[in-house]
């Protein structure tokens, strides 16, 4: 029962309590009635005071072993509301918990021995009760008096467990030990990734992870949500104005209320820009040939775009995969001004109408006249620059041939483009009429705002991954801009202005899986250095190999991995990735050994004789098991912190309290947040106090 001896017992009857009634009892004895002891009251009043400590260590050793059988039977509840989540500057809170060493093995082994099984069942009564809840549902009078035991008060004496399900023992062993289970903030850089199956507690441990980051401050909190969890984001807008800082809202279900994102509007160098579109295309087979082909096209258009200071967005490129034409004419006439002749307006003139349109070579039919009458004009000036040889040889394509060569982009670039979600992803920045913030990375982690994105993957799980992706691409692109350069605004020379301390940027992925794309490896491996901080939420860890169509890439993205969160996953090969990091641990258990021996000694004087002894036997066992993590409670994980150190931990459930301060209707909070649009990246009523 103690640390000094072999075997812990506490499945056993507290005969503790025998003892302690009686010295409690004698106490009271010699204390009311000393001559019945012979003893004086100076003895007397001594000797009650050693008893009724004797009474109180045994009472309390009793105690002890009564409440671990109660908590073994049944998980405790968990609330805490929002205002109370403790916030931290040097550590990140999770939840309440003890680290789990090899003592908790040895007790859930003991608890899971046929000789315990008395002691983990609810009482009878409580059996009894639970079954004429049903019977007596639809009894008139009866089912007034289940209502009352059902009912979820302290004061109800048969009141029903918490409705969690899994196996309250897991938890149990180790509940007298428990305290604040927090991880330090300096090691949130190394990324953490949250794995538990559907409705077991992922978006309850989002909630309280994003509600101590956007509170702490000094840093730019986005949040990935595919689902666009509505939930979620009301959270994220009662604990913005509450820390009275700056919300940015993407939502691609809301596409008349969302802020404008232009996914391939900013870079560091202009070859992203192809970079980020052609990544989202097949690379199996003849398809890598064609994915070349694409990213060649695709950089000279945004090539010519950024000569001509235009920022390239989806609807552009698309626009000239189909039809070059236009893109050549504008940039040829850009370059004319600046290296043509003083005439060559009316020299190109001339060649247009020396053109026959009727004769025209097949390659050219079909083709702007313009278009062929600056070619044939350009190709009599000589050298031209990189970008217009770029262009014309596009130009000089086959138009079949080039069309399908381009085909695997289209569709693509079609879901992109198509609809309301145009609107805010190819933004018209010169449209005065559009109030709608735009979203620009590297100013939202300058103003230190709260980004919240929803991609709506339940309507369109095409589009939600096509955009995820692209915003980790952008990410990615910013985080090699803040080594270089960190994130200060451009000095009066133009260079960005050195930020002597790295911008710490807090994302939060859901369902990550859908967001990766194939700079995501890069993202996790080097971002941390740009003061990223990854904290990625999955179902199993089967979803990113799907994605990624390999178990290695997976791996490469696990071995960046600090901290892992496990919740109740029932995929095995999941699990087994949590428990085979960790130690085998020693198990002492006590086994019966009895022996009978039936025979005449030679003198005559036995017959029979037998044995009767305990042995301690010493196994080496997992320290937790695959079966372990499946039968966790919802909102119960375990966690695995410093590389080595395992904690089991119960996320706290939100009070009533936080159901009060939501919004009733998202699509109402959503219009109150529009009406405080004022400018591009200015949300008055959000400015940090």
């Amino acid at each position: 029962m103690t640390d000094r001896y072999e075997v812990e017992v506490l499945l056993r009857p507290p005969v503790e309590l025998t003892s302690a009634a009686v010295a409690l009892c004698s106490a009271g004895v010699v204390l009311k009635a000393p001559q019945i002891m012979m003893m004086t009251p100076a003895v007397a009043l001594f000797s009650a005071g050693c008893l009724s400590g004797l009474g109180l260590w045994r009472g309390r050793q009793a105690w002890r072993v009564l409440r671990y059988q109660r908590h073994l039977k049944r998980t405790p509840r968990y609330i805490l509301s929002a205002t109370k989540i403790p916030i931290s500057q040097s550590v990140l809170f999770l939840g309440r918990g003890f680290r789990w060493n090899q003592t908790h093995t040895e007790r859930l082994y003991a608890a899971r021995d046929k000789r315990a099984e008395r002691y983990l069942q609810v009482s009878v009564l409580s059996q009894w009760i639970r079954r004429k809840e049903l019977d007596w549902e639809h009894t008139p009078v009866l089912k007034k008096l289940m209502h009352w035991t059902a009912t979820d008060s302290a004061l109800n004496p048969v009141r029903p467990p918490p409705a969690v399900g899994g196996d309250a023992v897991i938890h149990g062993v180790g509940i007298g030990a428990e305290t604040n289970a927090v991880m330090p903030l300096s090691d949130r850089v190394g990324h953490m990734v949250v794995v538990a199956r559907t409705r077991h507690g992922k978006t309850r441990l989002a909630e309280i992870l994003t509600t101590q980051d956007i509170r702490r401050g000094n840093n730019c909190v986005i949040v990935l949500d595919p689902k666009g969890d509505a939930d979620y984001l009301k959270r994220i807008y009662i604990e913005t104005q509450r820390a009275g800082r700056k919300l940015i809202v993407f939502h691609l279900g809301y596409p008349e209320l969302s802020a404008r994102y232009n996914a391939i509007g900013s870079f560091s160098r202009i070859t992203e820009v192809a970079s980020r579109i052609a990544s989202q295309l097949p690379a199996e087979g003849d398809a890598a040939a064609f994915k070349e082909f694409i990213w060649l096209f695709v950089n000279i258009i945004s090539v010519a775009l950024d000569a001509l200071d235009i920022k390239p967005d989806f609807s552009k490129i698309r626009r000239y995969l189909s039809d070059i034409d236009p893109l050549l004419i504008q940039y040829g006439r850009h370059w004319l001004n600046e290296h043509g002749s003083e005439d060559w307006e009316g020299e190109l003139e001339a060649v247009r109408d020396a053109m026959n349109v009727k004769s025209l070579p097949r390659a050219e039919q079909g083709k702007d006249p313009d278009a062929i009458a600056l070619v044939r004009y350009l190709k009599t000036l000589g050298e031209l620059d990189q970008i217009l040889e770029g262009l014309v040889s596009v130009f000089r394509y086959d138009r079949e041939y080039f069309q399908k060569i381009t085909i695997a982009a289209k569709p693509f670039l079609e879901k992109l483009t198509t609809g309301k979600i145009n609107a805010i992803l190819a933004p018209d920045v010169h449209d005065t009429e559009d109030f709608r913030p735009q979203l620009e990375w590297a100013e939202a982690i300058r103003t230190e705002a709260v980004v919240y994105v929803g991609l709506d993957a339940l309507t369109d799980a095409e589009v939600a991954s096509a955009v995820g992706a692209s915003m980790f691409s952008d990410l990615t692109s910013l985080a090699g801009h803040i080594y270089k350069h960190g994130i200060g605004k451009e000095g009066a020379n133009g260079q960005p202005s050195k930020q002597q301390k790295a911008p710490t940027v807090v994302i939060h992925g859901d369902e990550f899986s859908d967001l990766i794309g194939p700079q995501f490896k890069t993202l996790i491996n080097k971002s941390g250095g740009a003061g990223y901080e990854l904290n990625l939420y999955t179902q199993t860890w089967s979803d990113p190999i799907a994605e990624l169509g390999s178990e290695a890439k997976a791996g490469q993205i696990a071995g960046n991995i600090g901290t892992m969160i496990i919740m109740g996953v029932k995929e095995i090969s999941t699990c087994e990735m949590f428990t085979k990091q960790l130690p085998e641990v020693s198990v002492s258990e006590i086994m019966a050994v009895s022996g009978v021996i039936d025979g005449t000694e030679a003198n005559g004087s036995f017959g029979f004789t037998s044995n009767n002894e305990d042995r301690i036997s010493i196994s080496r066992v997992p320290m937790i098991s695959p079966a372990d993590i499946v039968a966790l409670p919802k909102g119960q994980a375990f966690v695995l912190l410093r590389g080595s150190e395992l904690w089991k931990i119960r996320i706290p459930m939100p009070s009533k309290v936080d159901d009060q301060e939501l919004p009733d209707d998202l699509g109402s909070m959503l219009c109150q947040m529009r009406q405080n649009y004022s400018s591009v990246m200015d949300w008055p009523s959000y400015h940090r106090r």
